[in-house]
């Protein structure tokens, strides 16, 4: 609501549409709910940060849209205001922040590694 962007679900590919001052993103319901929640922030990412349309653009600019949505993505389902408050060194974390934050446990073990890399890199 903040951002003026309507939700929908359609048995289409996820994505984010414009068109003129109407803003959408469709997330596929054939996908299960965890990776529906995925799309979503990756598509957000698109609507909030991104402008011009990615059939139109250069091939690396396009890479570079889509790297910055996949970290956002990272950050947007595990923000880590609220994953600070776990146990890294748990051995369930990864089952515990999906089942909490609702998300794959792909997407989960990703944002462990980035943040024990940060913490390994800046404890050097």
């Amino acid at each position: 609501m903040r951002y003026d962007i309507s939700i929908n679900y359609k048995p289409i590919q996820s994505r984010y549409t414009r068109f003129g001052n109407y803003r959408e993103i469709i997330l596929n319901t054939n996908l299960k709910k965890s990776i529906q929640r995925e799309h979503f922030f990756h598509e957000l990412c698109h609507a909030i940060r991104h402008v011009g349309k990615q059939s139109m653009m250069p091939e690396a600019f396009r890479e570079l849209q889509e790297r910055d949505a996949k970290h956002f993505t990272l950050y947007g389902a595990l923000p880590y205001h609220m994953i600070s408050n776990y146990d890294i060194n748990d051995p369930d974390i990864i089952e515990r922040w999906s089942q909490d934050f609702k998300v794959s446990q792909e997407l989960c073990e990703e944002r462990l590694k980035q943040i024990k890399r940060k913490y390994i890199s800046s404890a050097n």
